[in-house]
């Protein structure tokens, strides 16, 4: 301490002294000592008690300011992370960091998650990463791995894991190569499960394998009932094409009827794959024709009217066990039951026996009834009555069936064209496209049977009908479709809209199947004392004189003799095909 401290200090005590006494008799001491000095005095001594203070509160001030800004960038990193993990939880997306020096990793929350693994028991390693991925990719993966770490460049693979308990997933994995200055290399990355997105497009495929079946079996037994062979022959394609189109593995197809004097059954055909012997000796029903009366499973059938599949016949207890026993001695594993009708009402029913397939679909199992009923037909109709009613339904299914089976092959390839190119949902939008245009079909061949109008007649009219036929055939193709109407529509008879519906529904069939056409015109002039309809496209056209048999242009004519009209179709190479019908007015 210096002197002019000790001095100042000594002063200050004296007046605190004297303070005290005057305080007692009542005098004012901070006037006294401004009369002794004119200095306040915290500013005439420094590093004063009071001086000391003031600093520490200001540090405490922005001590506090500073722990209020770290709690906020606390909470917003805080907030950061959540929101990354919802957003990985939400897309199936887990994200790593690998150290291939160290093979030290870092798992996102979701990654333990599609890995199967507890993130709060498992410390995540890269070997643990390995073990979950599928044994038959495993060596895939692994390869193109460190060929990529190699290369120090990025890499993307998809594989399968193999969780404990079966389980599979599908995952799609990217991985993004950095390297420091000194060398080091790591890597981070995502993996995404995209086990849904795979069993959508085993959807997709599936369905395209049901309906390209379906056609196939549809144009064979379209080619043998226009051809029209015999009896016999014609019921024994129609049991064949029914089992080739439930799969390959199909066994047999049996036809029963119902003896309606005995109510015993009949074996009415019969038939083996690869048409190899088939020898029915000791079917139970043949041996004792009323041991059908103890099959449960039957007695469904007849009671229902409906299609039975049994998809395990050594367990199915509908079955007899003399039955389950004759099946299980001819590698049966597999039946549906389809009845057949007569009237509305069952009279027999035809068994197709599978060694294994997957499970009956119901756009299978209904194409195999409207093929059922189609051999029910056949059966149940006279010499006579049998040609003519089988040319109608020849006519009749050719003009639905065939022509609507060519737009559905339209579309499934436009489907497999945008599934090339990436563009599933083009893809889902044809395939849906024909489903129902084959659902339609099967309404349409169930109506020829019973010699019905077609359903579209029955809610519009003929016009309208012919439009939305057409349109919903080439919606998405790159066929352009144009529609004219002149003259005062008049009210024609059911039989002349049906065969002017069926006559444009074969011509935009030839256009589909063999123009090539970019443009297709519908024009329908409603005339004075006549109707005329033209279809006309701009396609590769053709020889007339080679067309001449066609079963098309056969039954266009037969429409048109129907309604007491002409019949004109002009064509030439590269100039396209004209379709013109005219007919007077009845009455």
């Amino acid at each position: 301490m210096n002197a002019d401290t000790n001095t100042a200090a000594s002063v200050l005590s004296a007046q605190a002294l004297e303070g005290r006494d005057r305080a007692g008799e009542g005098e004012n001491v901070t006037e006294s000592a401004k009369s002794k000095n004119d200095v306040p005095l915290e500013t005439s001594i420094p590093g004063t008690p009071l001086e000391s203070i003031l600093c520490t509160e200001e540090l405490q001030r922005q001590l506090a300011e500073a722990r209020t800004r770290l709690a906020e960038e606390e909470q917003s990193l805080e907030r950061s992370e959540t929101d990354l993990a919802e957003a990985q939880k939400l897309s199936h997306t887990g994200s790593w960091h690998l150290n291939v020096s160290t093979r030290e990793v870092v798992w996102s929350r979701e990654l333990f998650a599609i890995f199967g693994f507890d993130p709060d028991k498992t410390k995540p390693s890269y070997s643990l990463h390995v073990e979950r991925i599928h044994p038959e990719d495993r060596h895939r993966v692994e390869h193109d791995r460190w060929v990529a770490i190699r290369q120090k460049r990025d890499f993307e693979v998809e594989y399968r894991l193999l969780i404990p308990g079966g389980s599979i997933k599908h995952v799609h994995e990217i991985g993004h190569c950095l390297v420091s200055q000194s060398g080091d290399i790591e890597y981070i990355g995502t993996v995404m499960d995209i086990t849904e997105r795979k069993k959508a497009e085993a959807a997709l495929r599936a369905s395209e394998q049901v309906a390209r079946g379906q056609v196939e079996a549809l144009v064979q037994s379209l080619d043998a009932l226009a051809t029209a062979p015999a009896l016999d022959q014609f019921i024994l394609h129609m049991l064949g094409a029914m089992g080739r189109l439930l799969g390959s593995q199909w066994v047999a197809v049996w036809l029963w009827l119902v003896d309606g004097a005995t109510d015993s059954l009949v074996l009415r055909a019969a038939v083996r794959q690869g048409n190899s012997h088939l020898d029915a000796s000791e079917h139970p029903f043949v041996k004792d024709p009323l041991f059908w009366k103890e099959d449960a499973g039957l007695q469904q059938l007849f009671f229902t009217g409906v299609p039975i599949p049994h998809e395990a016949v050594d367990t199915d207890p509908r079955i007899p066990t003399a039955l389950r026993a004759y099946f299980r001695s001819q590698g049966t594993h597999k039946i549906l039951r389809l009845p057949t009708l007569v009237g509305g009402k069952v009279k027999g029913f035809i068994t197709i026996c599978h060694a294994q397939r997957p499970p009956y679909q119901s756009p299978e199992i209904e194409l195999a009834q409207a093929l059922a009923h189609q051999a029910m037909l056949a059966i149940q109709s006279g010499q006579a009555a049998r040609l003519e009613e089988r040319n109608r339904v020849a006519r009749d299914i050719h003009d639905t069936l065939a022509q609507g089976l060519t737009a559905i092959v339209v579309h499934l390839q436009a489907a497999d064209d945008a599934s090339a190119k990436g563009l599933k949902k083009d893809a889902q939008k044809h395939l849906q496209i024909a489903r129902d245009l084959a659902r339609q079909s099967l309404i349409e061949a169930r109506r020829s049977v019973h010699a019905l109008r077609p359903q579209a007649l029955e809610t519009t009219s003929f016009w309208d009908a012919l439009k939305g036929m057409i349109m919903q055939s080439t919606a998405g193709t790159a066929l352009h479709t144009r529609f004219q109407i002149r003259g005062h529509p008049r009210e024609l008879s059911p039989l002349w809209q049906q065969n002017l519906l069926h006559i444009g529904q074969e011509a935009l069939t030839n256009t589909l199947k063999y123009a090539h056409a970019g443009r297709f015109e519908v024009r329908l002039n409603f005339n004075k004392n006549e109707i005329r309809l033209e279809l006309e496209d701009d396609g590769e056209g053709f020889s007339v004189a080679d067309r001449h048999g066609g079963f098309g242009l056969i039954g266009m004519r037969e429409r048109v003799e129907q309604m007491g009209g002409t019949l004109t179709v002009t064509s030439s190479r590269e100039e396209g095909t004209k379709v013109t019908v005219v007919a007077r007015y009845m009455g």
